[in-house]
């Protein structure tokens, strides 16, 4: 018998969890194994007391095997497990809008003089001034909204210039190839998801700019078999992040039904151990496809200022028991336009909302792709 019970294989630590120098972050490791077993960890003694038994640790790395060995007349077992180090860890959050292709339809019909003559991306600059927060804008390729089915490489490349001038706060991703039909990369071949993120990327890039446009942080519904994984670290994608852990969902006779077990379908399919524990602590490092995960827990399209507000505040007094320090704010971009069926007049005060709480609380905008969610201390 031998089991680390303290902390689980993927977790991210800081500052929060243990005692950090300027070298190394010391943790304690703790675990069971039968009484007359010898126990080591990392190669050191542990201490025991019954079946118990508890050991520093310092981990030194941004990645660490943490491995406890357990040795008596029948043998030797081991257990290792990747612990993460998120050093120097800092408050922070980052804002992810999805499913953009109607500012794009704009910019290529309206021919605005300036790119933040445009009313979404100026809502979004007003925000940014106010309080220095920092957008990754999904982009479909094709508008399905529009009835000539609008492609984005009908967007003229006039506005690299402003993209770029502003990519310190602005930058635009992949999302899908369009928004319809849903899930459209739940069961997809390798061909169809990098013909669609090459395409779409290509255009970006185009008419953006290299230094405006960025990996993404998911794709369209969140769904993606992990066997595709590698198609986007290959890209650079370095983390998912979905509000849909703990979520498996089937069409059953046109309806949705909640199933209780099994994987996590909007969730990249994460099994329910893995859910459980982003539900808890909203953060994740899968060593198995080198890709970090992320919990977002409220969307502003879908949540009232007020509901926002309360949601965030109350993730922040819980961060004091998980030790999460991160928020990422999740909306949509159809819900800020008047001939949307389902227009938000309140979008850009439920976008503020998410901004301002949070920079209320003491966090910092960031990028979540760079370092580790948005923490650079160990490098891009």
């Amino acid at each position: 018998m031998l089991e680390i019970t303290s902390h689980r294989n993927g977790e991210i630590l800081n500052h929060k969890h243990g005692r950090e120098t300027a070298d190394a972050l010391l943790i304690e490791v703790r675990g069971i194994a039968d009484p007359q077993s010898r126990v080591t960890v990392n190669g050191l003694p542990a201490v025991r007391c019954d079946r118990e038994f508890r050991a520093e640790v310092p981990l030194k790395s941004r990645i660490n095997t943490v491995t406890a060995s357990a040795k008596d007349k029948f043998g030797e077992r081991t257990q290792s497990i990747v612990l993460v180090w998120d050093k120097a860890s800092f408050k922070r959050y980052a804002v992810r809008i999805d499913d953009n292709c109607f500012f794009m339809t704009d910019l290529a019909r309206q021919k605005p003089a300036r790119l933040f003559d445009h009313f979404y991306l100026k809502g979004l600059k007003a925000v940014h001034e106010k309080y220095g927060s920092k957008f990754i804008l999904k982009c479909f390729f094709r508008n399905d909204h529009d009835e000539s089915k609008f492609t984005i490489d009908q967007v003229p490349s006039t506005y690299r210039d402003e993209f770029e001038d502003n990519a310190d706060w602005l930058h635009l991703a992949f999302h899908a190839l369009a928004e319809f039909p849903d899930r459209p990369y739940q069961h997809c071949t390798e061909e169809r998801l990098a013909h669609d993120y090459d395409m779409t990327m290509n255009e970006l890039i185009r008419i953006a700019g290299e230094k405006a446009c960025t990996p993404p942080t998911n794709v369209h519904w969140a769904m993606l078999p992990p066997e595709r994984f590698h198609l986007l670290r290959e890209r650079g994608v370095k983390i998912l992040t979905s509000s849909g852990f703990m979520s498996n969902r089937i069409y059953v006779d046109g309806k949705v039904e909640d199933l209780k077990g099994g994987s996590c379908d909007i969730g990249f399919f994460y099994e329910q151990d893995v859910a459980h524990h982003m539900l808890a602590k909203r953060c994740f490092y899968d060593p198995d496809y080198d890709l970090f995960l992320s919990r977002s827990f409220f969307c502003f399209n879908i949540d009232t200022p007020a509901e926002i507000e309360a949601k965030i505040r109350q993730e922040d007094a819980a961060a004091a028991a998980t030790g999460c320090e991160m928020i990422e704010s999740v909306g949509h971009e159809q819900y800020a336009y008047p001939h949307y069926m389902n227009y938000l007049p309140d979008y850009f005060e439920r976008l503020e909302t998410a901004c301002r709480i949070p920079a209320e609380l003491g966090y910092k905008p960031v990028f979540f792709q760079d370092g580790i969610f948005g923490n650079p201390a160990w490098g891009k």
